[in-house]
């Protein structure tokens, strides 16, 4: 390959750069309101995932549910908790 040639390569690739970080940008944005979309149209999604995710540390805990759920009820305010 030339230095011509490569050289052509490289200006044609810095003039895709603007464009691509552009379209990124659109792509990032376009994916968050479809993410907030789909949190409103379906909301029991977002609630079952937490439920999944608590029965899950409740399963790998060894704890008994009652444990945890007078840890939770019981638990300190989080911002005392940290002080």
């Amino acid at each position: 390959m030339t230095s011509e040639e490569i050289a052509e390569l490289d200006e044609r690739i810095k003039a895709l750069e603007p464009e691509l970080h552009k379209a990124h940008e659109k792509y990032e944005t376009l994916v968050e309101q479809m993410s907030e979309l789909i949190k409103r149209r379906y909301p029991e999604r977002q609630e079952e995932a937490v439920k999944s995710r608590l029965y899950e540390a409740y399963r790998k805990s060894g704890k008994t549910l009652d444990f945890i759920i007078d840890f939770i009820e019981n638990a300190p305010n989080e911002d005392d908790f940290w002080n």
